[in-house]
């Protein structure tokens, strides 16, 4: 074969190599502005990395994987054109996200005609309650997170107990839980009530101090959250704070430098170092990020391995570009399993064994009871295994 006709060759099969690279596309939705961008970002850096690692296995198949992340600012009034955006595009084939119980319902809601999946790190109990075969997620919701800080009040004995929410979803489904519980109990409860602005942080800060509260339980995110704890400092109000998750954040380290102690919070994510196989993910997260992964970037991490886990299945199956109603049939039956050694061979999870029930729930997930010292150094005190059909 001449020189001219070998050139003529491989252009051809550069041309038909290029013209088989079907583009399969997933997005990941999270706050990347605004006061929860901390928590946004470790979204997205997780999606991200999952991705990374199987372009190479979609492009083997012919198939060429990308992924495009959005900004939903924290916000579900934000988040309802985009969730419109999303499902009109048909080019997308999953979603990853939301972090807000609020904004995941905005697109849960909205991806329904169309059965576009969403894997999700948001928490409120609700979410799986809609008969959406579309809509699953990663982390234990938030019954099972306030059974967990309920039993830690209670075991503690307060004089008295302030609850306070954060006036989100995800804060008032929270702190009314939890509140149900102590209800039933010993523990006296001298008070209820949401904040949001500092001003209305202030305002709580003398409520609370009126009182005779000993300690607060807060629901909420880690913005409020850390301003309300440098608010009750600022103040002189010393009293024992039960957080929820949404303190679990690098965000909120931040800002109550030197104002840990005492703080304990229950959370659905929990450092990296409690996953069994988190050294080779850790690793990776900080030569690509020059920062250390936290637990929601892991959680993250598996969302999209569970959604492209269903995405790889349908294409397979179909023998092409899936429906979206056959993805979302596809990541219901996604079965994960965990894995027990330190490298990543033959393995796909960071979380342990993920598969989902018939409602969307994780057939395993966990809840850990945590506490911050004076060093921002977080101890394990309690784990608590969260099984799916436990949650009916």
């Amino acid at each position: 074969m001449s020189l001219r006709n070998r050139s003529a060759a491989l252009l051809t099969l550069t041309l038909l190599s290029v013209a088989a690279a079907v583009p399969l596309k997933i997005a990941s939705v999270s706050p990347l502005s605004g006061g929860l961008t901390g928590s946004g970002t470790e979204l997205k850096r997780g999606a991200e990395l999952s991705v990374s690692l199987h372009l190479q296995e979609f492009k083997a198949l012919g198939y060429e994987l990308s992924l495009a992340s959005f900004d939903d600012q924290g916000s579900p009034v934000a988040a309802k054109p985009l969730a419109q955006r999303l499902a009109a595009d048909k080019s997308i084939l999953g979603v990853v996200g939301a972090y807000n119980s609020s904004v995941s319902n905005v697109l849960a809601g909205a991806f329904a005609p169309t059965k576009l999946a969403i894997v999700s790190v948001s928490t409120n109990d609700q979410l799986t309650k809609n008969s959406w075969s579309h809509f699953n997620r990663v982390v234990a919701p938030d019954g099972a997170q306030s059974v967990a800080a309920g039993r830690y009040v209670i075991n503690a004995r307060p004089k008295a107990v302030y609850v306070i929410s954060d006036n989100t979803t995800y804060g008032n489904g929270l702190t009314r839980s939890v509140l149900s519980q102590l209800k039933s109990s010993a523990v006296k409860v001298v008070g209820y009530g949401g904040v949001s602005t500092d001003p209305e942080i202030s305002r709580m800060i003398q409520k609370v101090k009126a009182s005779g509260a000993t300690m607060v339980y807060f629901g909420g995110t880690d913005d409020v959250g850390g301003r309300l704890v440098k608010a009750f400092n600022a103040a002189q109000v010393k009293v024992g704070l039960v957080g929820s998750d949404g303190i679990d954040s690098p965000n909120f380290i931040r800002q109550v430098t030197g104002l840990a102690e005492n703080i304990t919070y229950t959370t659905v994510f929990g450092p990296v170092s409690l996953f069994t196989n988190s050294n080779s993910f850790a690793e990776k997260y900080k030569a690509t990020y020059k920062a250390p992964a936290s637990g929601l970037a892991a959680y993250a991490y598996d969302a999209t391995e569970a959604l492209l886990a269903g995405l790889k299945a349908a294409v397979v199956e179909a023998g092409s570009v899936p429906t979206r109603a056959q993805i979302s049939a596809a990541v219901r039956k996604v079965n994960l399993p965990s894995c027990f050694t330190a490298e990543r061979t033959g393995c796909q999870t960071i979380t342990g064994a993920l598969a989902f029930s018939a409602t969307g729930e994780r057939q395993k997930s966990a809840v850990l009871v945590m506490k911050y010292d004076e060093m921002l150094q977080t101890k394990l005190t309690k784990f608590q295994a969260i099984d799916a059909n436990d949650l009916k």
